[in-house]
Protein backbone atom coordinates (compact mmCIF):
# COMPACT_ATOMS: atom_id res chain seq x y z
CA UNK A 1 0.00 0.00 0.00
CA UNK A 2 1.34 3.41 -0.95
CA UNK A 3 1.98 5.67 2.01
CA UNK A 4 0.96 9.33 1.88
CA UNK A 5 1.91 12.15 4.23
CA UNK A 6 0.19 15.46 4.71
CA UNK A 7 2.54 18.13 5.98
CA UNK A 8 0.79 20.35 8.57
CA UNK A 9 0.26 23.91 7.29
CA UNK A 10 1.83 25.61 10.34
CA UNK A 11 5.09 23.76 9.66
CA UNK A 12 6.12 26.42 7.12
CA UNK A 13 4.77 29.78 6.04
CA UNK A 14 3.77 30.62 2.48
CA UNK A 15 6.70 33.02 2.21
CA UNK A 16 9.18 30.37 3.40
CA UNK A 17 7.74 27.86 0.98
CA UNK A 18 8.07 30.31 -1.91
CA UNK A 19 11.72 30.90 -1.01
CA UNK A 20 12.34 27.16 -0.79
CA UNK A 21 10.81 26.54 -4.24
CA UNK A 22 12.93 29.36 -5.66
CA UNK A 23 16.05 27.85 -4.08
CA UNK A 24 15.25 24.44 -5.60
CA UNK A 25 14.72 26.06 -9.01
CA UNK A 26 18.14 27.74 -8.82
CA UNK A 27 19.87 24.48 -7.83
CA UNK A 28 18.21 22.27 -10.42
CA UNK A 29 18.03 24.85 -13.19
CA UNK A 30 14.56 23.48 -13.96
CA UNK A 31 11.56 25.34 -12.61
CA UNK A 32 9.26 22.45 -13.54
CA UNK A 33 10.89 20.13 -10.97
CA UNK A 34 11.43 22.75 -8.25
CA UNK A 35 7.99 22.16 -6.74
CA UNK A 36 8.60 18.41 -6.41
CA UNK A 37 12.04 18.97 -4.87
CA UNK A 38 10.58 21.45 -2.39
CA UNK A 39 7.77 19.06 -1.45
CA UNK A 40 10.24 16.22 -0.86
CA UNK A 41 12.39 18.58 1.21
CA UNK A 42 9.43 19.55 3.38
CA UNK A 43 8.44 15.93 3.86
CA UNK A 44 11.95 15.01 5.00
CA UNK A 45 12.13 18.07 7.24
CA UNK A 46 8.77 17.23 8.83
CA UNK A 47 9.92 13.69 9.55
CA UNK A 48 13.03 15.03 11.31
CA UNK A 49 11.60 18.21 12.81
CA UNK A 50 13.26 17.46 16.15
CA UNK A 51 16.67 18.03 14.54
CA UNK A 52 15.96 21.77 14.22
CA UNK A 53 17.36 23.09 17.48
CA UNK A 54 17.12 26.79 16.65
CA UNK A 55 13.77 27.81 15.05
CA UNK A 56 15.33 31.10 13.86
CA UNK A 57 17.56 29.02 11.55
CA UNK A 58 14.65 27.28 9.82
CA UNK A 59 15.44 28.48 6.28
CA UNK A 60 19.17 27.58 6.35
CA UNK A 61 18.19 24.20 7.82
CA UNK A 62 15.66 23.64 5.03
CA UNK A 63 18.23 24.76 2.44
CA UNK A 64 20.65 22.11 3.69
CA UNK A 65 17.99 19.40 3.39
CA UNK A 66 17.02 20.69 -0.06
CA UNK A 67 20.62 20.43 -1.22
CA UNK A 68 20.74 16.75 -0.21
CA UNK A 69 17.38 16.11 -1.91
CA UNK A 70 18.68 17.80 -5.06
CA UNK A 71 21.86 15.67 -5.05
CA UNK A 72 19.76 12.47 -4.80
CA UNK A 73 17.54 13.68 -7.64
CA UNK A 74 20.59 14.54 -9.75
CA UNK A 75 22.13 11.08 -9.23
CA UNK A 76 18.81 9.46 -10.16
CA UNK A 77 18.61 11.56 -13.33
CA UNK A 78 22.10 10.41 -14.29
CA UNK A 79 21.22 6.74 -13.79
CA UNK A 80 18.04 7.11 -15.86
CA UNK A 81 19.93 8.81 -18.69
CA UNK A 82 22.52 6.04 -18.75
CA UNK A 83 19.78 3.40 -18.87
CA UNK A 84 17.96 5.29 -21.62
CA UNK A 85 21.05 5.49 -23.82
CA UNK A 86 21.86 1.83 -23.24
CA UNK A 87 18.38 0.72 -24.26
CA UNK A 88 17.31 3.45 -26.69
CA UNK A 89 19.37 2.71 -29.79
CA UNK A 90 17.27 1.33 -32.61
CA UNK A 91 18.35 -1.44 -34.96
CA UNK A 92 18.66 1.14 -37.72
CA UNK A 93 21.05 3.23 -35.65
CA UNK A 94 23.14 0.19 -34.76
CA UNK A 95 23.69 -0.55 -38.45
CA UNK A 96 24.68 2.98 -39.43
CA UNK A 97 28.24 3.13 -40.74
CA UNK A 98 29.75 6.32 -39.37
CA UNK A 99 32.99 4.95 -37.95
CA UNK A 100 35.02 7.85 -39.29
CA UNK A 101 32.67 10.68 -38.39
CA UNK A 102 31.25 11.01 -34.88
CA UNK A 103 29.54 14.36 -35.33
CA UNK A 104 27.45 14.47 -38.50
CA UNK A 105 24.98 17.33 -38.30
CA UNK A 106 24.28 20.77 -39.64
CA UNK A 107 25.28 22.14 -36.25
CA UNK A 108 29.02 22.79 -36.36
CA UNK A 109 30.32 22.09 -32.86
CA UNK A 110 33.86 23.15 -33.66
CA UNK A 111 32.72 26.58 -34.84
CA UNK A 112 30.34 27.23 -31.96
CA UNK A 113 32.46 26.15 -29.03
CA UNK A 114 35.94 27.00 -27.86
CA UNK A 115 38.18 23.99 -27.46
CA UNK A 116 37.97 23.96 -23.67
CA UNK A 117 34.15 24.14 -23.82
CA UNK A 118 34.09 21.27 -26.32
CA UNK A 119 36.30 19.17 -24.05
CA UNK A 120 33.99 19.86 -21.11
CA UNK A 121 30.99 18.88 -23.25
CA UNK A 122 32.64 15.63 -24.34
CA UNK A 123 33.59 14.81 -20.76
CA UNK A 124 30.03 15.24 -19.55
CA UNK A 125 28.65 13.16 -22.41
CA UNK A 126 31.16 10.37 -21.79
CA UNK A 127 30.16 10.27 -18.12
CA UNK A 128 26.64 9.23 -19.17
CA UNK A 129 27.84 6.15 -21.05
CA UNK A 130 28.22 2.71 -19.44
CA UNK A 131 31.70 2.42 -17.86
CA UNK A 132 32.88 -0.37 -20.18
CA UNK A 133 31.80 1.59 -23.27
CA UNK A 134 33.44 4.77 -22.02
CA UNK A 135 36.73 2.95 -21.34
CA UNK A 136 36.66 1.31 -24.77
CA UNK A 137 36.09 4.64 -26.55
CA UNK A 138 38.86 6.37 -24.63
CA UNK A 139 41.42 3.61 -25.09
CA UNK A 140 40.74 3.05 -28.79
CA UNK A 141 40.14 6.60 -30.05
CA UNK A 142 41.98 8.79 -27.52
CA UNK A 143 44.90 6.52 -26.53
CA UNK A 144 45.00 5.11 -30.09
CA UNK A 145 45.28 1.52 -28.83
CA UNK A 146 44.63 -1.23 -31.42
CA UNK A 147 41.22 -2.90 -31.33
CA UNK A 148 42.66 -6.33 -30.47
CA UNK A 149 44.71 -4.87 -27.61
CA UNK A 150 41.73 -3.06 -26.10
CA UNK A 151 39.58 -6.18 -26.44
CA UNK A 152 42.20 -8.23 -24.59
CA UNK A 153 42.35 -5.69 -21.75
CA UNK A 154 38.57 -5.68 -21.39
CA UNK A 155 38.25 -9.46 -21.59
CA UNK A 156 36.22 -9.58 -24.79
CA UNK A 157 36.78 -10.35 -28.49
CA UNK A 158 37.43 -7.73 -31.21
CA UNK A 159 34.09 -8.30 -32.94
CA UNK A 160 32.11 -7.73 -29.75
CA UNK A 161 34.25 -4.69 -28.97
CA UNK A 162 33.61 -3.23 -32.43
CA UNK A 163 29.86 -3.47 -31.81
CA UNK A 164 30.29 -1.82 -28.41
CA UNK A 165 32.32 1.03 -29.93
CA UNK A 166 29.72 1.57 -32.64
CA UNK A 167 26.90 1.74 -30.11
CA UNK A 168 28.95 4.03 -27.93
CA UNK A 169 29.60 6.47 -30.79
CA UNK A 170 25.93 6.49 -31.73
CA UNK A 171 24.99 7.21 -28.13
CA UNK A 172 27.55 10.03 -27.99
CA UNK A 173 26.19 11.45 -31.22
CA UNK A 174 22.65 11.51 -29.87
CA UNK A 175 23.79 13.07 -26.60
CA UNK A 176 25.78 15.86 -28.20
CA UNK A 177 23.53 16.71 -31.12
CA UNK A 178 20.11 16.23 -29.60
CA UNK A 179 19.69 15.84 -25.86
CA UNK A 180 22.56 18.04 -24.64
CA UNK A 181 22.65 20.48 -27.54
CA UNK A 182 20.29 23.10 -26.11
CA UNK A 183 21.86 22.90 -22.65
CA UNK A 184 25.29 23.75 -24.00
CA UNK A 185 23.98 26.45 -26.32
CA UNK A 186 22.57 28.18 -23.23
CA UNK A 187 25.82 27.54 -21.35
CA UNK A 188 27.84 28.99 -24.21
CA UNK A 189 25.65 32.09 -24.34
CA UNK A 190 26.02 32.60 -20.60
CA UNK A 191 29.79 32.31 -20.71
CA UNK A 192 29.99 34.62 -23.72
CA UNK A 193 27.97 37.34 -22.00
CA UNK A 194 29.67 39.85 -19.77
CA UNK A 195 33.10 38.36 -20.54
CA UNK A 196 32.51 35.17 -18.53
CA UNK A 197 34.81 32.32 -19.59
CA UNK A 198 34.51 28.58 -19.06
CA UNK A 199 37.40 27.60 -16.77
CA UNK A 200 39.12 24.23 -16.19
CA UNK A 201 37.91 24.36 -12.56
CA UNK A 202 35.02 22.18 -11.38
CA UNK A 203 32.32 23.58 -9.12
CA UNK A 204 32.92 22.40 -5.56
CA UNK A 205 29.24 22.90 -4.65
CA UNK A 206 27.61 20.51 -7.14
CA UNK A 207 30.66 18.76 -8.64
CA UNK A 208 29.02 18.61 -12.08
CA UNK A 209 29.70 21.96 -13.74
CA UNK A 210 32.79 23.79 -14.94
CA UNK A 211 33.09 27.14 -13.19
CA UNK A 212 32.73 30.32 -15.18
CA UNK A 213 35.37 32.94 -14.52
CA UNK A 214 36.49 36.51 -15.01
CA UNK A 215 40.12 37.47 -14.53
CA UNK A 216 42.34 40.52 -14.83
CA UNK A 217 46.02 39.85 -14.29
CA UNK A 218 46.85 43.57 -14.06
CA UNK A 219 44.43 44.13 -11.19
CA UNK A 220 44.79 40.67 -9.62
CA UNK A 221 41.07 40.04 -10.10
CA UNK A 222 39.53 36.56 -10.04
CA UNK A 223 35.77 36.03 -10.04
CA UNK A 224 34.17 32.57 -10.18
CA UNK A 225 30.59 31.35 -10.48
CA UNK A 226 28.74 28.15 -11.32
CA UNK A 227 26.18 28.27 -14.17
CA UNK A 228 23.84 26.09 -12.07
CA UNK A 229 24.62 26.84 -8.40
CA UNK A 230 24.94 30.60 -8.95
CA UNK A 231 23.17 31.31 -12.24
CA UNK A 232 22.33 34.99 -11.78
CA UNK A 233 24.74 37.79 -12.62
CA UNK A 234 25.00 38.97 -9.01
CA UNK A 235 25.56 35.49 -7.56
CA UNK A 236 29.20 34.53 -7.21
CA UNK A 237 31.01 31.65 -5.56
CA UNK A 238 34.20 33.66 -5.22
CA UNK A 239 35.13 37.31 -5.78
CA UNK A 240 38.71 38.35 -5.22
CA UNK A 241 41.06 41.20 -6.04
CA UNK A 242 44.46 40.62 -4.45
CA UNK A 243 47.97 41.92 -5.19
CA UNK A 244 49.40 38.38 -5.11
CA UNK A 245 47.25 37.45 -8.15
CA UNK A 246 48.68 40.21 -10.32
CA UNK A 247 50.64 39.01 -13.32
CA UNK A 248 49.03 35.55 -13.25
CA UNK A 249 47.20 34.64 -16.44
CA UNK A 250 45.77 31.13 -15.94
CA UNK A 251 42.82 30.11 -13.79
CA UNK A 252 44.38 27.07 -12.14
CA UNK A 253 47.53 28.81 -10.84
CA UNK A 254 45.44 31.80 -9.73
CA UNK A 255 43.02 29.53 -7.87
CA UNK A 256 45.85 27.57 -6.24
CA UNK A 257 47.53 30.77 -5.09
CA UNK A 258 44.23 32.10 -3.81
CA UNK A 259 43.52 28.97 -1.76
CA UNK A 260 46.97 29.09 -0.19
CA UNK A 261 46.46 32.73 0.74
CA UNK A 262 42.95 32.12 2.09
CA UNK A 263 44.10 29.26 4.29
CA UNK A 264 46.90 31.33 5.83
CA UNK A 265 44.84 34.52 6.13
CA UNK A 266 41.67 33.12 7.66
CA UNK A 267 43.34 30.64 10.01
CA UNK A 268 45.55 33.47 11.29
CA UNK A 269 42.46 35.67 11.61
CA UNK A 270 40.74 33.01 13.72
CA UNK A 271 43.77 32.66 15.96
CA UNK A 272 43.96 36.42 16.42
CA UNK A 273 40.22 36.70 17.03
CA UNK A 274 40.37 34.38 20.03
CA UNK A 275 43.76 35.53 21.32
CA UNK A 276 43.04 39.24 21.03
CA UNK A 277 45.98 39.83 18.65
CA UNK A 278 44.49 41.14 15.37
CA UNK A 279 46.03 40.80 11.93
CA UNK A 280 47.39 43.82 10.13
CA UNK A 281 46.09 44.96 6.76
CA UNK A 282 48.36 43.99 3.86
CA UNK A 283 47.50 47.25 2.08
CA UNK A 284 47.90 49.92 4.75
CA UNK A 285 49.40 48.10 7.75
CA UNK A 286 46.55 49.06 10.11
CA UNK A 287 44.89 46.55 12.49
CA UNK A 288 42.09 44.48 10.95
CA UNK A 289 38.74 43.94 12.63
CA UNK A 290 37.73 40.26 12.63
CA UNK A 291 34.13 39.00 12.87
CA UNK A 292 32.85 35.47 13.39
CA UNK A 293 29.06 35.57 13.62
CA UNK A 294 25.76 34.94 11.89
CA UNK A 295 24.96 37.51 9.24
CA UNK A 296 22.20 39.13 11.31
CA UNK A 297 24.75 39.89 14.03
CA UNK A 298 27.12 41.70 11.68
CA UNK A 299 27.60 45.50 11.79
CA UNK A 300 25.39 47.30 9.30
CA UNK A 301 28.33 48.64 7.29
CA UNK A 302 29.54 45.06 6.64
CA UNK A 303 26.11 43.67 5.89
CA UNK A 304 25.73 46.33 3.20
CA UNK A 305 28.65 44.95 1.19
CA UNK A 306 27.55 41.31 1.52
CA UNK A 307 24.53 41.68 -0.75
CA UNK A 308 26.01 39.50 -3.49
CA UNK A 309 27.40 36.77 -1.22
CA UNK A 310 25.85 33.56 -2.48
CA UNK A 311 25.96 31.11 0.41
CA UNK A 312 24.63 32.87 3.48
CA UNK A 313 22.83 29.73 4.66
CA UNK A 314 25.97 28.06 6.01
CA UNK A 315 26.03 29.39 9.56
CA UNK A 316 28.56 31.89 10.83
CA UNK A 317 30.63 33.97 8.44
CA UNK A 318 34.27 34.78 9.12
CA UNK A 319 35.30 38.26 7.96
CA UNK A 320 38.24 40.60 8.20
CA UNK A 321 37.73 44.32 7.65
CA UNK A 322 40.12 47.25 7.56
CA UNK A 323 38.45 50.42 8.95
CA UNK A 324 41.19 52.53 7.34
CA UNK A 325 41.21 51.38 3.68
CA UNK A 326 37.84 49.55 3.72
CA UNK A 327 39.28 46.23 2.48
CA UNK A 328 37.02 43.33 3.43
CA UNK A 329 37.33 39.54 3.10
CA UNK A 330 34.62 36.99 3.89
CA UNK A 331 34.43 33.20 4.03
CA UNK A 332 32.34 30.33 5.37
CA UNK A 333 33.20 27.15 7.24
CA UNK A 334 32.87 25.10 4.05
CA UNK A 335 35.40 27.34 2.30
CA UNK A 336 37.75 27.14 5.30
CA UNK A 337 37.61 23.36 5.06
CA UNK A 338 38.13 23.34 1.28
CA UNK A 339 41.31 25.37 1.74
CA UNK A 340 42.86 22.95 4.23
CA UNK A 341 45.98 21.20 2.86
CA UNK A 342 44.28 17.82 3.37
CA UNK A 343 41.20 18.98 1.44
CA UNK A 344 43.31 20.37 -1.40
CA UNK A 345 45.18 17.07 -1.62
CA UNK A 346 41.85 15.22 -1.69
CA UNK A 347 40.55 17.50 -4.46
CA UNK A 348 43.69 16.97 -6.56
CA UNK A 349 43.42 13.21 -6.20
CA UNK A 350 39.70 13.05 -7.03
CA UNK A 351 39.55 15.93 -9.55
CA UNK A 352 35.79 16.47 -9.04
CA UNK A 353 34.30 16.80 -5.58
CA UNK A 354 31.14 18.20 -4.04
CA UNK A 355 30.58 19.74 -0.63
CA UNK A 356 27.63 18.44 1.39
CA UNK A 357 25.71 20.69 3.83
CA UNK A 358 27.31 21.10 7.24
CA UNK A 359 25.92 18.85 10.00
CA UNK A 360 25.91 19.45 13.75
CA UNK A 361 27.22 16.76 16.10
CA UNK A 362 28.97 16.26 19.42
CA UNK A 363 32.46 14.87 19.89
CA UNK A 364 34.51 14.55 23.04
CA UNK A 365 31.85 16.39 24.99
CA UNK A 366 31.81 19.49 22.78
CA UNK A 367 29.60 20.82 20.01
CA UNK A 368 31.11 20.29 16.58
CA UNK A 369 30.34 20.66 12.89
CA UNK A 370 30.91 18.04 10.21
CA UNK A 371 31.88 19.18 6.71
CA UNK A 372 31.84 16.30 4.25
CA UNK A 373 33.63 16.35 0.89
CA UNK A 374 32.56 13.63 -1.53
CA UNK A 375 34.18 12.47 -4.75
CA UNK A 376 31.96 12.53 -7.83
CA UNK A 377 33.81 9.68 -9.54
CA UNK A 378 34.66 7.30 -6.67
CA UNK A 379 33.41 6.31 -3.22
CA UNK A 380 36.07 8.43 -1.50
CA UNK A 381 35.00 10.98 1.10
CA UNK A 382 36.81 13.36 3.41
CA UNK A 383 35.18 14.24 6.73
CA UNK A 384 36.42 17.34 8.53
CA UNK A 385 35.12 17.89 12.07
CA UNK A 386 35.47 21.45 13.37
CA UNK A 387 34.71 23.03 16.73
CA UNK A 388 31.32 24.73 16.51
CA UNK A 389 32.50 27.87 18.34
CA UNK A 390 36.07 28.40 17.13
CA UNK A 391 36.04 26.55 13.75
CA UNK A 392 39.31 24.90 14.85
CA UNK A 393 39.87 21.53 13.15
CA UNK A 394 39.30 18.68 15.61
CA UNK A 395 39.63 15.67 13.34
CA UNK A 396 40.03 14.73 9.67
CA UNK A 397 38.94 11.31 8.42
CA UNK A 398 39.21 9.87 4.92
CA UNK A 399 36.95 7.03 3.80
CA UNK A 400 36.63 4.91 0.66
CA UNK A 401 39.10 4.55 -2.19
Amino acid sequence: MEEHHIIPTPFISDEERTQLVRYCAVMSGRSEVAEDLAQETLLEAWRHAEALRDPTRRLPWLAGIAHNVYLRWQRKQGREEVHRYQQGLSEQEQNESNNDQLFVDDYDLELNFERKELLALLERALALLPPETRIALLQHYIDDSPLAEVAQRLGTNPNALAVRLQRGKLAMRRLLLQDMRQEFVVHHQLSASASWEVTPLWCYRCGHQRLLGKRDSDEGKLWLKCPVCSPHDQQLLSKNELPLLRGMKSYKPMFTQLRNWCHDHYRAALAGYFSGEPLTCETCGQALSTYLALLEHYPEHLRAILWEWQWLDEGKLLSTFCPHCQNACHTTLAALVLNLPEARQFARAESRILTLPTQSLETQGRSALLTRLESVNTSATLNVISDAETYAVLRIEREGC
